[in-house]
């Protein structure tokens, strides 16, 4: 189903996931989903912290300075105001970007980190890391699934035509099929599904392809130094390359590598847990035992090697995908511009993978029953208040 590739413990989630799409939740499922996600992204973040690190340090032959970001403004500004070299596309990119940076999304919220090396004029970032939010994942898994789903009811909807061709004793590439029947077909095979969902079938586990990129790394690399990229990787690092894959597009060029790691374990569970999120936990009636031995222990028992993004991209193409032509948040709402299935079902399917991680920063102590079901028609507005009452945000007209 859906395996995110940075965490670990990750068939535990996919079982998460799977048992809550069929509304099927254990008296325990409170503290299981708290430390599935709080647990993977302390873990994830201080692997990815070491890493960045060592392989920016190794790239620039200096040591780097490290500077947390909570928006997108600042890596945008950052990028323009210590540019590594200019060019008439670059200066262009800079000034219209100065002159109107409210058209650019700097009001994005990000959670990452910015690495900058040298000194003086030769002063200016070399990369940067984040963690995706936990908004952004949801929608992703969320997406995948759907996708899955998708396909499964497309190929019920193929076997009634099967079923109509062999009535009429005719091949099925003789069924002549109207635009009417396609849709009463797609739509009888949608509702077969919702009503194996919310009456307790299995829907059959289908594997999507996993998701990877949580965790990520941008390089600023030109090309005559990408050799050293990939000679780090693959001799100063317990890590390999899993996956290359190249993006060309007219102003924009950079190549994604999907990396296999073997974080060091009795590295990154010394530090102790962040207090204010243990206090949090415990006022809910979770987390009431020894939490820093739980996580060490919730680290030394999930798997050994962890998938990371390395994204790397000369200084233009990366400026092309922050503030030029190939910008980061539009091809976001283009691909949400383009989903091909947007029915009730795949919406209740985000909201699902939505709740599942608002919980897990939100949470009680005590779930009876989840507050999604899938196969469930609701309005934008019962989410809403779902998310309200997560959050504990009372409403101040049932006061009126």
């Amino acid at each position: 189903m859906i395996i995110v590739g940075n965490y670990i413990h990750r068939s535990e989630l996919e079982d998460l996931f799977w048992r809550w799409l069929h509304g099927q939740v254990l008296p325990d499922d409170p503290e299981r989903v708290t430390k599935l996600i709080h647990f993977n992204n302390i873990y994830v973040n201080r692997y990815l912290g070491l890493w960045s690190k060592q392989l920016f340090s190794a790239l620039s032959g200096s040591r780097t300075i490290e500077v947390p970001i909570s928006t997108k403004a600042e890596l945008k500004d950052a990028l323009v105001s210590y540019p590594h070299y200019h060019d008439e596309r670059i200066d262009e990119l800079v000034r219209n970007y100065i002159d109107h940076r409210e058209l650019y999304y700097v009001e994005t919220p990000i959670h990452g980190k910015l690495y900058f090396a040298g000194t003086g004029a030769e002063h200016r970032m070399v990369g940067s890391q984040r963690i995706k939010r936990a908004r952004r994942l949801a929608e992703k898994a969320a997406r995948r699934i759907i996708d899955m789903i998708f396909s499964a009811i497309k190929q019920r909807a193929d076997d009634y035509a099967n079923m109509r061709a062999q009535q009429f004793g005719i091949a099925r590439s003789q069924l002549l099929t109207s635009e009417t029947e396609m849709i009463h077909e797609f739509e009888r095979a949608e509702a077969k599904i919702i009503e194996d969902l919310r009456d307790g079938v299995k829907f059959p586990k289908i594997s999507a392809p996993p998701i990877n990129d949580v965790a990520g790394l941008k390089v600023i690399i030109e090309p005559e130094d990408v050799p050293k990229l990939y000679d780090y990787l693959e001799t100063q690092t317990r890590c390999d390359i899993f996956e290359i894959e190249p993006h060309h597009r007219e102003n924009y060029h950079a190549t994604n590598l999907i990396i296999r790691g073997r974080p060091k374990k009795d590295m990154l569970v010394r530090d102790p847990i962040d207090p204010r999120l243990v206090r949090s936990m415990r006022e809910r009636g979770l987390w009431l035992g020894d939490v820093q031995k739980e996580f060490e222990n919730f680290v030394y028992s999930g798997e050994d090697e962890v998938y990371v993004e390395i994204i790397y991209a000369s200084f233009g193409d990366l400026l092309e995908s922050e503030i030029g032509r190939s910008m980061h948040e539009s091809r976001i709402t283009d691909q949400r511009n383009r989903e091909e299935y947007t029915g009730h079902l795949a919406r209740n399917i985000e909201y699902l993978v939505q709740y599942i991680f608002a919980f897990a920063s939100f949470p009680s102590a005590e779930l009876k029953e989840c507050a999604i079901k899938v196969w469930t028609h609701y309005l934008p507005d019962y989410f809403n208040e779902v998310l309200k009452s997560l959050y504990r945000i009372e409403d101040p007209m049932q006061f009126y």
